[in-house]
């Protein structure tokens, strides 16, 4: 018999051991079940620890729906009286898989075809321009004969562009292109170094899309949709990235620009969310607005919580934890804020962040928060990849090159920044030069 009081959540991905805190918490609301492909098993392994037999896998990979599916089935089948009573996922990977498994048991979910169409940024921005909302000229490149097809056609191509994965997160193999020979040369650069990665086959089938490059400030807005709905959003600022690859460096949460683009940011997130009335989940949108005349682009939009230091800024300002989040939208409960003890008592008027980078390869030697002095400045959160001491470190590769993250508080932006920079002196990162030993 199932024996549990609580309400049975199964969750999809649990991804790497950073992860830990995040399933520690929604074990706080729910029994929760981890689905995982026998393909994901090296990074997931860390969760058995956690969740003892309530551990499904499978014999194949993200995209084996059916046998996931079956996998569960037989989960149920063996723990009799037991029910799944939502489904959820913070790993990109795993959005498409939720969205079935949801659509298979009958959950609260995501659109599985609305899910296909906003993962592809070509799909995506082919709905936003058919429903009248802003877009940028874009198409797709799957092969050489797509680039030459671009670089000699009647129209001439604008440039600079981006050249991104039409699928995926975290600025993997994306780069700025100033001219039809930099894109030629680019492409066979990353489009071969895509098709040798470890990432899923449909991130590789799905190829490349090119965009015109539009200027602007980046904002991030996170928050949710029930059953169609925005019920909540946060708009907060991103650094400018790192250039030509597009290196997320940190942000602002909230926002500091003033209300009248905000209020157009949050008109524009519900005119996207309009196209798209089958969507029910977190979701982390990315944008760019000029700030003189207010014309917002969309850029892409991630149906999951945002990653690295979002969910911790975000709870921060706000008091919503977007992985809680998440979990009760699966079990279509109501939304609430974080208590007092998951808070630790503090709450900041603003939250400053910044990511992690080396900019030359070699070896990573050391990595630790350890000597940050958390009270004095306001640490809200600090990730260092310290599991990766001894393994080589390449740059330039969007998050995967990521060495971790902080983010402080404070009342004010200036104080938020200080602490954080006193916080990024007070960490101890080495890569030395070199390669690894066989």
């Amino acid at each position: 018999m199932c024996g549990a009081p609580k309400k049975i959540l199964l969750l999809i991905l649990p991804g790497a051991a950073g992860r830990q805190v995040v399933l520690q918490r929604l074990q706080k609301l729910a029994r929760v079940v981890v689905l995982v492909p026998v393909s994901a098993v090296q990074r997931s392994d860390w969760a058995k620890e956690f969740v003892g037999n309530d551990w499904i896998e499978w014999d194949g990979t993200e995209q084996d729906f059916d046998r996931a599916c079956q996998a569960v089935q037989a989960w149920l089948e063996l723990h009799s009286g037991c029910s799944i009573n939502g489904a959820m996922t913070y790993d990109d990977f795993g959005i498409e898989l939720c969205a079935q498994i949801c659509k298979h048991f009958g959950l609260p979910g995501n659109s599985y075809d609305e899910v296909l169409q906003v993962r592809n940024k070509v799909h995506f921005r082919d709905l936003c321009a058919k429903v009248g909302l802003p877009t940028v000229r874009s198409t797709a490149l799957h092969t050489d004969d797509d680039v030459e097809r671009v670089i000699h056609a009647a129209t001439e191509w604008p440039f600079p562009s981006v050249l991104k994965p039409a699928k995926g997160a975290g600025s993997w193999y994306v780069r700025k292109v100033d001219s039809a020979a930099d894109l030629l040369e680019t492409w066979q650069t990353l489009s071969r170094r895509l098709t040798g990665s470890p990432f899923p086959e449909e991130i590789k089938k799905a190829g490349f899309t090119l965009e015109e490059y539009f200027g602007g400030h980046e904002v991030d807005i996170d928050g949710w949709i029930r059953h169609g709905k925005v019920e909540f959003c946060l708009v907060s600022d991103n650094k400018p990235a790192l250039e030509p690859h597009f290196l997320e460096l940190g942000g602002i949460y909230p926002t500091q620009l003033h209300a009248e683009a905000v209020e157009m940011l949050k008109q524009l997130m519900a005119s996207v969310a309009k196209a798209f009335p089958g969507l029910h989940s977190c979701f982390h949108f990315e944008a760019k607005i000029n700030k003189k005349t207010l014309e917002a682009m969309p850029l892409e939009l991630n149906l999951r919580a945002g990653g690295a230091e979002c969910p911790a800024s975000v709870e921060s300002v706000t008091g919503y934890y977007l992985p809680e989040v998440a979990a009760l939208l699966a079990l279509d409960l109501p939304v609430v804020t974080s208590t007092p003890d998951t808070l630790q008592g503090f709450r900041h008027d603003v939250v400053a962040s910044s990511n992690i980078y080396v900019h030359h390869a070699g070896i990573l030697s050391e990595c630790t928060d350890q000597y940050i002095d958390r009270t004095a400045t306001k640490l809200v959160t600090s990730v260092l990849f310290s599991n990766n001491i001894g393994r080589m470190h390449e740059p330039n590769c969007g998050s995967m090159s990521c060495l971790g993250w902080l983010a402080a508080g404070g009342a004010t932006v200036e104080e938020a920044e200080l602490n954080l920079n006193v916080a990024l002196t007070q960490t101890c990162i080495q890569v030395e030069p070199g390669a690894c030993k066989e």
